[in-house]
């Protein structure tokens, strides 16, 4: 070994996986710290959810109808929630820009450090602000109105919503690295979740829509999994016939499942487009 050599630091730790998790979660601490001191993304995730149950349920709610007896608060819920979770999502494609065009990601690439913490310690923390944002959501609804028909169904339907976040949230952090400029991030995914989340069950039964956006409607992956997270939800609860019309006439079961294989396959490929994008980054 030469004298270069032995002043050459590390490229990566030497201990395995309990080094990683130490990177991990002093990655996630360093970003909730900063989060603490970015109060507008705070207030964000408070007043978002809270402004568009209250728009729905008072101002539209009224006014949208055939829902088969359910009441309006008890289907709406669900698919604030899942926009909730794509707006907080966000976070990582707008903290990983924001960390790239201030050079903080390339210091980090230096130290002798897990890489798979940036990642690791970036979804950790962004999984706590979902987490936060689903009790906001889950409190105002309770203040007007929903009634979920069990506890361990919502709890389920809230473990759901945080793995589909953390797949989508990878899609946001592959934006973050290709535009590296928060204001690009934002300006790439609005155009992306509000058809997606417009354009599905969330609101509005699919049945209602013109007869050429039923088709992607029903099957888009925002519908299959606020489909699932309602069905979790309701339990019991549903009849036969609101079955058919607000669920596409499938078992809860059959939704769950559709709605991991669409989490699990968003979160591989993305995965792997986000690890090969990072490793490249010059």
């Amino acid at each position: 070994m030469t004298a270069l050599d032995a002043r050459r630091p590390p490229t990566s730790q030497q201990g395995g996986g309990s080094w990683a998790l130490k990177d991990t979660w002093a990655m996630a601490g360093r970003n909730v710290r900063r989060l603490t001191r970015q109060p507008e993304q705070v207030v964000f995730n408070i007043v978002s959810p809270i402004m568009f149950v209250l728009l729905f349920r008072y101002v539209f709610g009224g006014a949208i109808g055939g829902l088969q007896g359910l009441n309006y608060v008890n289907y709406l819920i669900p698919g604030i929630a899942v926009q909730t979770v794509l707006f907080s999502a966000g976070v990582t494609g707008f903290a990983l820009a924001d960390d790239l065009q201030k050079g903080f990601i390339y210091r980090l690439r230096s130290l002798p450090m897990a890489r798979s913490a940036v990642f690791g310690g970036r979804v950790v923390a962004d999984t706590g602000v979902n987490a936060f944002g689903l009790v906001v959501l889950i409190l105002t609804g309770f203040a007007v109105g929903f009634r979920p028909e069990s506890a361990p169904g919502l709890l389920l339907a809230g473990i759901l919503l945080l793995l589909f976040a953390l797949a989508v949230s990878l899609g946001y952090a592959l934006i973050g690295m290709v535009v590296r400029s928060p204001e690009g991030v934002n300006a790439a995914t609005f155009p992306i979740i509000f058809p997606a989340t417009f354009a599905s069950s969330a609101f509005v039964p699919v049945e209602t829509m013109p007869s050429w956006l039923q088709g992607f409607a029903t099957h888009q992956p925002v519908s299959v999994v606020i489909n699932a997270a309602r069905a979790l939800i309701l339990g019991d609860s549903v009849t036969a016939d609101q079955r058919e019309f607000l669920l596409a006439g499938q078992s809860t079961s059959s939704l769950v499942l559709q709605a991991l294989a669409w989490t699990i396959g968003i979160g591989v490929v993305l995965g792997v487009l986000c690890t090969r994008k990072y490793r490249n980054l010059t």
